[in-house]
Parts: C-alpha cells; sequence; structure tokens
C-alpha cells in the first residue's frame, strides 16, 4: 500500500513508539489521526506532523474502553471519509513478579493490551472490508514468544495479540485488508521507567526504528516483522530450548542486577 494521501489512526502516539509512528506517517503524507489519553502531549505531537500533513489531528481516548475505540473510527470516518491504516501501538506494562500481581492489575493491563485493539480493529474493518483495502498493524512483543521476569501478564497479552492478528489476516485472505504483526524487543519508552519490582539493564532502541518498521510493513504488506531482526530468533528457538533460555535471561537478569548496585 501506498501510505501517501492514506488515513492512518495510531494509538499511543504521545509518546514512544506511538509518536515516532505519527510523526513518520505524517512525513510520509498520511493524514494521521493520532490518538492517546494525554491532550497535551498529543497536541505536541500532533504539531509536529502537521508539519509534514497538515491534515493531522488528534483523537483524545481511552482505548480499554470500547465506546471511545469505536468514538475514535467514528470521528475519522466523519473527518476524511474512511481509514485506511491502523496501527495498533498502545499498551501498557507490569514488572512485576507473577505471584504478586493482583487479578485486577491484569484485567486493565488486558483492557488495553488487547481489547483496545480488538475493539479498534472491528470498528474500523467493515469500513476497510466495503473498500476492499485496508491494513492493520499490531504492535505485539518479543515478550509475546519467550517469557521475562516479572513479565507474566504483560507477555500473555502481547501473545493473544499476536495469535488474534495471525487469525485475522488468515481470515481476510483475498479480501485486500493487510494485518501485520510487529514484534519489537526492547525500545527506549516511558514503559521502562516504571518504579516496580523489575528492572531492565540491557540495550533499549529508539522508536524509531519500530516507526520504520511500521511504514515497510504496510508498504510491503508484510505479515511478521521483529526489530531489532536478531531478536526474532528469540521466538523461534524458545520452544526448543525454554528450559536453558529461561535459566539464560534469569542468569543475565541477576548479573544486571548486581552490575548495577555496584555503581551506585
Amino acid at each position: 500500500m501506498d501510505i501517501a494521501d492514506k488515513v492512518a489512526v495510531v494509538t499511543g502516539a504521545s509518546s514512544g513508539i506511538g509518536a515516532a509512528v505519527a510523526r513518520d506517517l505524517a512525513a510520509r503524507r498520511a493524514n494521521v489521526v493520532a490518538v492517546a489519553r494525554r491532550a497535551d502531549r498529543l497536541d505536541e505531537v500532533v504539531a509536529t506532523c502537521r508539519q509534514t500533513s497538515p491534515s493531522s489531528i488528534a483523537s483524545v481516548a481511552d482505548i480499554a474502553k470500547r465506546a471511545d475505540c469505536e468514538a475514535v473510527v467514528a470521528a475519522a470516518i466523519d473527518r476524511f471519509g474512511r481509514v485506511d491504516i491502523l496501527v495498533n501501538n498502545a499498551g501498557i506494562s507490569i514488572h512485576r513478579n507473577a505471584a504478586t500481581t493482583g487479578v485486577e492489575d491484569i484485567e486493565h493491563l488486558f483492557a488495553v493490551n488487547y481489547f483496545g485493539p480488538v475493539y479498534l480493529t472491528l470498528a474500523a474493518l467493515p469500513g476497510m472490508l466495503e473498500q476492499r483495502s485496508g491494513s492493520i498493524i499490531n504492535v505485539t512483543s518479543v515478550a509475546g514468544y519467550m517469557p521475562n521476569p516479572g513479565e507474566a501478564a504483560y507477555g500473555a497479552s502481547k501473545a493473544a495479540l499476536s495469535r488474534w492478528s495471525h487469525g485475522l489476516s488468515v481470515d481476510l485472505h483475498d479480501t485486500g485488508v493487510h494485518v501485520g504483526t510487529l514484534s519489537p524487543g526492547p525500545i527506549d519508552t516511558e514503559i521502562w521507567s516504571l518504579d516496580e519490582e523489575v528492572v531492565y539493564h540491557g540495550k533499549l532502541y529508539p522508536p524509531e526504528v519500530v516507526a520504520r518498521a511500521v511504514a515497510r510493513m504496510i508498504e510491503r504488506e508484510a505479515v511478521h516483522v521483529t526489530v531489532p531482526r536478531n531478536y526474532g530468533a528469540v521466538g523461534a528457538l524458545y520452544p526448543l530450548l525454554g528450559r536453558a533460555m529461561r535459566w539464560g535471561v534469569r542468569r543475565y537478569d541477576e548479573r544486571a542486577e548486581r552490575t548495577s548496585g555496584s555503581a551506585r
């Protein structure tokens, strides 16, 4: 799909990956509908988008709520007449041991990470099917393929989104609607700044690498991409080497914690 002049809804657009995707798509001359809860930060991102795509707009919404998701799509269609691209990026995490994570926290996490994309997709899909054209990119995570310490709930939500995305891609074959699953590794976003039990000490990659991957997926109608690319091997190897990889992850996390402690 050619991105220029298309209408692109991007969630989680007030910071991190979502902001980078919104700016990148606007630079490619898409009409961006930037979605997030924080109006002030969203306005800053949209102001940048309008430098290359003057028609771009902000849409303040909480994607954990079905009504908000449906209103976002309805407003985009009312303004532009259609939705061509949907990037389901918004997500939250819980960096906490599974045994100390409350049910309410997990329910809210799934509302944002899984049901939000489902609500938005099913709201935008009828129009895409009618025009026999569209691209839906669901941003999951490498954590959805290999469990990490303190990310049981987060990984489960991303695994669910990944499986649903791939099933949706199969069901929409030959309809003209493309569904792509994008699985980032550790990206430098606010999700790592949470003051919780488990802290990541490894390398973080800039969100722009994900934004570029989103554009490539839309243009090439790719089904699944992992960024950085080398993280794709992790998900492939885990079913074969699960026990050894779990031991390695925990050893790395313990070593990083010791290193961090000695540096203070």
